[in-house]
């Protein structure tokens, strides 16, 4: 039974790792056709699609990944997550053969407003806090994970995989190293889709152990 959700805002504000003087970049007033996913990954950033407003584009090791909003929701640029369409304004880009310069002078001065030094995800974490963040467990920086995502090859870098044995937790690669999430209250990760989607559309089933199993000591 899925419980209301006074605001609803998709796993795609992302969380990475702050200090207390970091701050997320403010893509209030900033045009998209201005900005380019950063070749060396190390920006999060997600980008307007250029016909669709429940449509958008994730940057993955400098390339863009097409992906597309759940139910009705809608892609908020500025909050950089797919949200109700009363809370949304549809910001959509031109196509590229549109596009006057290459907009290297605006990306440089949205990177120089994060702090040197800080490990830097583009987020919209100010945000989506006021609902509940999601989790972020880090793991060692080890390139021996036991996890079925391999994020040092491009065409598997950019999936969400689904976390075996809870059906609201799934994997992505942050930099480089997975990293489990969890999708907002009342969501669950959709295997198909590889996004946070309503429980109706979700076929997740988790096998529960036998708690008593372990109950029984045999005496001699």
């Amino acid at each position: 039974m899925l419980l209301p959700v006074p605001t609803l805002i998709i796993f795609f504000a992302s969380f990475g790792v702050f200090s207390a003087e970091d701050s997320a970049l403010n893509l209030e007033g900033v045009d998209p056709n201005s900005l380019s996913c950063d070749p060396a990954g190390h920006i999060f950033l997600l980008l307007p699609h250029f016909t669709s407003c429940h449509k958008f584009y994730m940057c993955a090791h400098g390339n863009e990944v097409e992906f597309t909003c759940p139910g009705d929701l809608m892609f908020n640029f500025v909050k950089q997550v797919c949200d109700w369409p009363r809370d949304t304004e549809c910001i959509l880009r031109s196509e590229p053969d549109d596009i006057d310069g290459s907009g290297d002078e605006e990306f440089a001065q949205l990177m120089g407003e994060v702090s040197e030094g800080a490990e830097t995800i583009l987020t919209a974490d100010r945000v989506a806090n006021s609902v509940r963040p999601q989790s972020i467990e880090a793991p060692a920086r080890t390139l021996n994970f036991n996890t079925p995502l391999n994020c040092l090859r491009a065409d598997s870098a950019s999936k969400h995989v689904a976390y075996r044995g809870d059906c609201q937790r799934y994997w992505r690669c942050i930099n480089g190293l997975p990293q489990s999430a969890y999708c907002t209250d009342g969501l669950y990760f959709n295997e198909r889709t590889e996004q946070c989607d309503f429980e109706a559309n979700v076929k997740c089933t988790v096998e529960q152990e036998d708690e008593l199993a372990s109950e029984f000591i045999l005496y001699k």
